[in-house]
């Protein structure tokens, strides 16, 4: 399976991937994954924690397809909101390196990034125990147990990007399955 990485206006991301399944289906006879990230973050209102959905990297669409099926850029290139396919220094298409293992772990939790559970350790060392945090290249640069989320940095389009991700706390004496 090959990874694309599509920019996009900020704001048509959900309509986009609607409209490119729905395109693909149609014209080419073909399914296709498209995902825009989302991450489920907690969030204190009022004294009490509740769950919403944020998006993970606002303005990108990632597409997911067979080795065989070819890009369908003109369908692309057809949608107003979408700006380019992104392009890796050798102008291919494809994602590659780094990006594409980003690729890969949003296409793993279906674009949906749930909170991570995680251990607190002496000197402010964080364990991951399980959730999408526990298998993502990246390097937890913050933490914010107030908030319960942590700060991640990782390498995508060859710059460093820093995202923040619920957590869950778990207590030192609490089971870790």
């Amino acid at each position: 399976m090959k990874s694309y990485c599509l920019y996009c206006k900020t704001g048509s991301e959900v309509q986009l991937v609607y409209t490119i399944k729905k395109s693909v289906r149609e014209l080419l006879n073909e399914e296709i994954e498209v995902f825009f990230p989302i991450r489920i973050m907690q969030q204190k209102k009022m004294g009490k924690w509740s769950k919403v959905k944020q998006p993970l990297i606002p303005g990108y669409v990632f597409l997911y397809l067979d080795d065989d099926f070819p890009f369908p850029l003109f369908l692309i290139k057809q949608e107003r909101n979408a700006y380019k396919i992104l392009r890796n220094p050798d102008n291919t298409l494809s994602l590659k390196g780094g990006d594409e293992e980003y690729a890969r772990w949003v296409y793993n939790h279906q674009g949906t990034i749930q909170p991570s559970r995680v251990k607190f350790e002496e000197g402010r060392l964080v364990k991951v125990i399980d959730g999408p945090l526990f298998d993502m290249k990246g390097e937890i640069v913050k933490v914010d147990r107030h908030h319960k989320r942590v700060h991640v940095a990782f390498e995508f389009g060859g710059k460093r990007q820093i995202i923040n991700v619920s957590i869950t706390d778990i207590a030192d004496g609490e089971s870790t399955h």
